[in-house]
């Protein structure tokens, strides 16, 4: 074993072991990584953009949910941060110290991230998936409820962003470890964050379809999670201590124990 800024991972001469023994190849790997940093991060400040313009030129509309006009627009800003900020990080983040290794870890975190698409298409599904299955003296309370939830899980999943930096990264791939901030108690608050956005998504519009696409992305989101706790616990003696102190989506109750020094 070796450390890499402070960090615990295999030797140079086992990752290469690793890498070329994956069934990924380390050919297609590489690739895999270039993908993410140039592709994937254009892709993010293309979003960006294209939602900046929407936000300049028609101002934040109509929401979706009952809410008020601020509210509207914080949502709006909130997402385009992430959107800019998630792309300028995979564009600069740091080098992988594990490639990904298997197909799972290239096409899991690839269908997890770009699951939000299906959501844009449920305007053109029949009306009785798309409309609002709760009572209606019930609709405006949930909804206000769910734009709560969506603005709440939107900040975390900034504070997130904003506390991993350059080690963010979209595949399953080992980077350095980061245990500040929002990493302080929990593991992936990210996933923390989306959670709450996809619940208030499904709160404000109680359609069976957002009953059916949110639970298929949580579940999207729960399994990169599984697959990254491997990798990460895999080839990182401080990952498996780390994962003594910290929850895994939500806080570990009580107070954290001491890391080892």
């Amino acid at each position: 074993m070796t450390k890499t800024d402070g960090q615990e991972v295999a030797n140079p001469a086992t990752i290469r072991r690793m890498t070329t023994s994956s069934s990924l190849g380390r050919r297609s790997a590489l690739a895999a990584v270039v993908f993410e940093r140039y592709g994937l991060s254009l892709a993010y400040l293309g979003l960006g953009a294209y939602h900046l313009h929407r936000l300049w030129i028609n101002g934040p509309g109509q929401p979706n949910v009952d809410g008020t006009l601020l509210a509207g627009i914080a949502r709006q800003v909130i997402q385009l941060q992430l959107e800019v900020y998630v792309g300028v990080l995979l564009l600069v983040g740091r080098r992988a110290v594990v490639l990904p290794q298997t197909l799972q870890d290239v096409l899991v975190p690839l269908l997890a991230t770009f699951f939000n698409a299906t959501y844009s298409a449920v305007p053109i599904l029949p009306v009785w998936l798309r409309k609002n299955l709760c009572p209606m003296d019930l609709q405006t309370p949930l909804a206000a409820a769910g734009l709560f939830l969506n603005l709440v899980g939107l900040a975390v999943a900034v504070w997130g962003a904003l506390s991993l930096g350059r080690s963010f990264g979209v595949l399953i791939e080992m980077k350095q470890i980061v245990r500040e901030g929002a990493y302080r108690r929990v593991r992936h608050p990210m996933y923390a964050g989306y959670l709450c956005l996809l619940t208030g998504l499904a709160l404000a519009n109680g359609s069976l379809a957002f009953l059916i696409l949110v639970p298929a992305h949580v579940g999207l989101l729960v399994c990169r999670a599984w697959l990254e706790e491997a990798r990460l616990a895999d080839h990182s003696l401080e990952y498996r201590e780390y994962q003594k102190t910290a929850g895994f989506i939500f806080p570990k109750l009580g107070r954290p124990r001491t890391p080892p020094v």
